[in-house]
């Protein structure tokens, strides 16, 4: 006959597994405001999280209804404009992180391919800018100048989901969740794409953020954009004495912010 601390040990279970249900009522998703940077950057320090360079409009904020008290946020930053070779777009090498260079082997492709069809045997008369060679040949060059141009112009603006925390008490309650499911779906909603939303964690934390959408980055894939963020975060992995990993968006999430 189990006694009565273990018979009140697995009631305290149980009413604990029920709180997200309970507290969802007394909790608040806003935006950050200017007053709670403060606050935020104090947090992320103590979590050796990177306090620097924030910004209150990229933040959500979650508090509790009623005391107002902080309960946690998460941010999605812009890194750079992506010259990134996406390969769903692009037929680049894995690894190249650079439209710039499919784009220019491209064009010299078709630069060889219209010397080879009009080329003499000597050939020298496409070094003379008086021949009507070399005019057709410095069109092809100005038609693919343009089209690099518009090419390079068109990659899409990389994001990073970053600053992601929830107080002790909190933990295992579904805010995290809630959370990164709210700013992914801001994202999508300004018009951001899943596949330019990047993070960086550790290795035990990977099994949650692949539950909500993310997968895997290997580093040679990585954009040269998010090389200074993994430099800074190895530092600190290696204090925590765990692996760093690089995640990638990969779908879903999608509803709308309330």
């Amino acid at each position: 006959v189990p006694s009565t601390e273990k018979m009140a040990h697995k009631l305290i279970l149980l009413l604990c597994s029920a709180l997200p249900s309970a507290f969802a009522g007394r909790l608040e998703y806003r935006f950050g405001q200017q007053r709670d940077m403060l606050l935020i950057a104090t947090r992320l320090l103590r979590e050796k999280m990177n306090p620097l360079f924030l910004s209150a409009d990229r933040f959500l904020v979650c508090r509790e209804s009623d005391s107002g008290a902080l309960v946690g946020f998460g941010q999605i930053r812009q890194l750079a404009k992506s010259n990134a070779a996406d390969p769903a777009r692009f037929d680049a090498p894995p690894g190249s992180g650079d439209v710039g260079q499919p784009a220019d082997d491209d064009a010299w492709d078709d630069f060889d391919r219209a010397y080879a069809a009009s080329a003499p045997e000597s050939g020298l008369d496409a070094l003379l800018p008086w021949s009507a060679r070399y005019r057709e040949l410095a069109q092809r060059a100005a038609v693919q100048r343009e089209r690099r141009r518009s090419r390079v112009s068109q990659a899409a603006p990389l994001w990073e989901l970053a600053s992601v925390y929830v107080g002790e008490q909190w933990r295992g309650r579904g805010v995290g969740s809630e959370l990164v499911r709210r700013l992914c779906a801001w994202h999508v909603q300004r018009g951001g794409a899943r596949r330019d939303l990047y993070l960086i964690t550790l290795e035990p934390t990977c099994g949650w953020y692949e539950g909500l959408g993310f997968s895997r980055v290997e580093r040679q894939d990585l954009p040269p954009q998010m090389g200074l963020e993994v430099a800074a975060g190895e530092a600190v992995s290696w204090v925590l004495g765990n692996r760093l990993v690089c995640m990638r968006g990969t779908g879903g999430a999608g509803e709308k912010v309330r």
